[in-house]
């Protein structure tokens, strides 16, 4: 029988034009179009509804799988996060899950690949937040360790966070893994846990606690698997048309991952490789440059 596998993404109707990017960009690579599509939809319009289906989606309204103090504050959208240990439950009878953020688009597809092929071990599949360009293994260092360790803290105790802020982050943004992995409960069990503590950064931090702490095995992929654009912008190749590492040998990204603040900005400043304008820092929009067809 052949393999089955999924790619999923979610959000409300805020997020709708982000996650249009993020479905076509998908579709638009060779290796996204012959995955089944799923959607959570956590407050969609009906006319979103009808895009996402015309596009092979299957929706599905995921309820809170969690109880935990101040839930009832917290937006629909927030179920995009409390709905992913539970993938196999809401979009049951598939082998491989691949879960990409709405704010996140698809340059080349061999990133979703990796990703699968990874996932086939047995093991997570993830991209640390972990490259000689990142900001925070260069000159923001403190900053990371202070927002990233306050939020440890709130969720896992002082101990937990000053030895884990230590370890690459472990981005929850974009991964793959099989149905039957232990690891779908394991999360669960973290992240529940956690949430009678904290909401901030919750999902994640549990998802990096089961690995570091818990010992569930991952395979940790390149940064340009699933790159956090407030991490390092990323440079502007003109002769290739790509979005590439902004450090030598500036290889092509895979995934772009519009992260924080950097889904909010119409341009980032973007230094430009080859071309007209070589060397130059130009404004540069880091959206799917495809959308203005979709």
């Amino acid at each position: 029988m052949s393999e089955r596998a999924i790619a999923l993404t979610g959000g409300d109707a805020a997020y709708f034009p982000l996650m249009q990017d993020c479905i076509a960009s998908l579709q638009a690579t060779e290796e996204g179009r012959v995955l089944a599509l799923g959607v959570l939809d956590c407050g969609l319009t009906e006319e979103q509804r009808v895009w996402c289906r015309a596009r092979g989606a299957i929706l599905v309204e995921p309820q809170w799988d969690f109880d935990f103090p101040g839930r009832s504050a917290l937006k629909d959208g927030y179920k995009a996060l409390t709905a992913r240990p539970f993938l196999p439950r809401y979009f049951p009878g598939f082998d491989l899950y691949f879960w990409i953020d709405a704010d996140c688009w698809v340059q080349q597809g061999d990133a979703i690949a990796l990703f699968l092929a990874a996932a086939r071990t047995g093991a997570l599949a993830v991209a640390p937040e972990i490259h000689r360009s990142f900001r925070h293994y260069r000159h923001a260092w403190d900053e990371f360790a202070a927002v990233c360790g306050k939020a440890y803290e709130a969720s896992f105790g002082e101990d937990v966070a000053r030895r884990l802020i230590r370890y690459p982050m472990i981005n929850a943004g974009v991964f793959a893994l099989p149905a039957e992995a232990p690891h779908w409960a394991a999360w669960a069990d973290v992240y529940g846990d956690a949430l009678q503590r904290s909401t901030d950064l919750t999902d994640q931090l549990a998802l990096n606690v089961m690995v570091y702490d818990k010992g569930l095995t991952h395979e940790p992929l390149p940064s340009r698997c699933n790159w956090p654009v407030h991490h390092a912008t990323p440079a502007w190749d003109a002769q290739r048309g790509l979005f590439v590492e902004p450090a030598m040998p500036h290889d092509p990204l895979g995934i772009l991952h519009l992260t924080i603040y950097t889904k909010r900005l119409a341009t980032l400043d973007v230094r430009e490789l080859g071309g007209a304008h070589a060397g130059q820092v130009r404004p540069r929009a880091l959206r799917w440059p495809g959308r203005n067809a979709i």
